[in-house]
């Protein structure tokens, strides 16, 4: 039941992604076409400072999760209404703080964005803020939810349901935005949905789990321990939105609200491409958790299941990288028109070094399940400081460019260098090694592709005609390939039993 519900949960999180694509990709131009490209560069800008905001929920999700799979791993089920008590009492202590901070933040909007927005922007910035602000809260309660459910290894509900609430606000906006042209609407549309899928996330824990939560005792010693895991998971939490959202409330302070537009862009691009990676490492926590406990100090199965994984993810991965460097350009004149230019060279910069960080962030759910968060947290906050450094001091020179290469450098330095000979002092993981495992031959099968759309490419003259071309022949040679010679034995065993079965079926 737990391998179904690990294989199942990630193929809904791919879903899920596919899901995300259509709405970023098709829906984004739609919604700034209605509301316009200014007051879509509002709606980023306070979108993203409230999101920042986010990181006061101290990681509770996480923590609750990783707690939650470590007492069904050691058998010791009694434990987790107690828990989950205990973790309900600080969510509650973490939304009345949320509630003190957001309304003190609220009277220093003008000051914050005087130079970035406009009179009127900075009316609508505020409108928006309050309604954002109250989705924090509710944020903050569906994120202990869904780490109970995860924690659960019931991971078919809680991706499954990600999926209906993002085909409910697919729906939701394409009707309600072409009657009401406003950047409210989606902050409403948001809203609402975030209240009815976290009643639906308490009704499953409530009816199909079973769980009832109970205080039996306030266990100093538990609370202790978890308590350092969430500070980990909270300046974690911390890094991730400089590295995200920060990026686009600095833009909006000393640029302008169409600068943010361009580089929010070129953000959701590369969303969903670390979104292609997590759909996999996200459901790995609960099983990994499980594996260590039985099977500890097994080094060869722990890198094992990091290239098991890891090439997983570089199949995708690598192929999104080469083929935005191929067919970038005419993808986004067809996707955003004139004016959006810049998007190409930011997504490039950041995409690159984190290829490198997703195929392996499984060894981050090493990382959790084995306590061993306290490193990569200081590594990770030092290199976010060199990013801020380096975003703030550019930024008047080479604008947005400076948010796209702190962000990179800083995942290059932090999660990929320093990152990588800590997996091999520590959990004895020769990365240089496992790296070569993970690219073995998969990466001819890239270059061979690439080239081949690249050449189909050149010959054509439209946008159009160069993307479709390009993509159908990259999609037959990567296909072809891997299949002669890129994928392992194993690897091809898998595939073939997999189409037998179907055929079966």
């Amino acid at each position: 039941m737990s391998n179904k519900q690990v294989k199942y949960g990630a193929i809904i999180s791919y879903v899920l992604i596919i899901l995300n694509a259509t709405y970023g990709l098709f829906l984004t131009p739609y919604i700034v076409s209605q509301i316009g490209e200014a007051p879509y560069g509002v709606y980023k800008t306070i979108s993203a400072f409230t999101s920042a905001l986010m990181v006061l929920d101290l990681g509770l999700g996480g923590t609750m999760m990783r707690y939650i799979a470590k007492y069904r791993a050691d058998r010791e089920e009694h434990k987790i209404p107690n828990f989950v008590f205990m973790g309900a009492i600080q969510g509650g202590a973490v939304c009345a703080i949320i509630g003190v901070v957001t309304t003190i933040l609220y009277f220093f909007l003008d000051s914050i964005y005087a130079n970035g927005l406009t009179a009127a922007e900075l009316v609508t910035a505020k409108e928006l803020y309050i309604f954002l602000a109250v989705g924090i809260v509710v944020h903050i309660l569906e994120n202990l939810l869904n780490g109970v459910i995860s924690g659960y290894n019931k991971f078919i509900f809680a991706n499954g349901i990600k999926v209906i609430r993002l085909v409910v606000r697919i729906i939701s906006v394409i009707v309600f935005l072409g009657i009401f042209k406003s950047s409210l609407t989606l902050v409403l549309i948001d809203l609402i949905c975030t209240v009815v899928f976290v009643l639906a996330e308490l009704m499953y824990i409530m009816l199909a789990l079973k769980l009832k939560v109970r205080y039996t005792h306030w266990d100093k010693g538990v609370f202790a321990e978890s308590f350092k895991y969430t500070i980990l998971l909270f300046l974690t939490s911390v890094v991730a939105q400089v590295n995200g959202s920060f990026s686009n409330v600095a833009i909006g302070a000393m640029i302008n609200s169409a600068a943010v537009t361009v580089y929010s862009m070129a953000v959701l691009i590369f969303g969903m491409y670390e979104q292609m990676s997590t759909a996999i490492s996200g459901v790995m926590l609960p099983t990994v958790t499980n594996f260590l406990k039985n099977d500890d100090e097994n080094y060869s199965k722990t890198i094992s299941l990091v290239v098991g994984a890891g090439r997983i993810q570089f199949l995708l991965l690598g192929a999104i990288l080469m083929g935005f460097v191929v067919l970038g350009r005419p993808f986004i004149d067809i996707w955003l028109g004139d004016g959006y230019d810049d998007v190409y060279y930011i997504v490039l910069i950041l995409l690159g070094p984190a290829l490198l960080e997703l195929c392996v962030n499984v060894c981050l759910s090493i990382l959790r399940a084995k306590n061993m968060l306290g490193f990569r947290t200081v590594v990770i906050s030092l290199s976010t400081v060199l990013n801020l450094i380096i975003t703030f001091g550019a930024m008047p020179y080479i604008g947005y460019f400076s948010a796209a290469i702190g962000t990179s450098l800083s995942f290059l330095l932090g999660s990929v260098i320093t990152m990588g000979i800590y997996y091999h002092r520590k959990l004895g993981i020769n990365m240089i090694k496992v790296y070569g495992r993970i690219f073995d031959r998969i990466w001819i099968c890239i270059i061979l592709s690439g080239g081949a759309a690249f050449g189909v490419s050149m010959l054509l003259k439209t946008s159009m005609a160069k993307f479709i071309g390009g993509f159908a022949v990259f999609c037959l040679v990567y296909a072809s390939t891997l299949l002669i010679f890129g994928l392992n034995k194993k690897e091809k065993r898998i595939i073939i039993s997999k189409v037998r079965r179907k055929k079966n079926d």
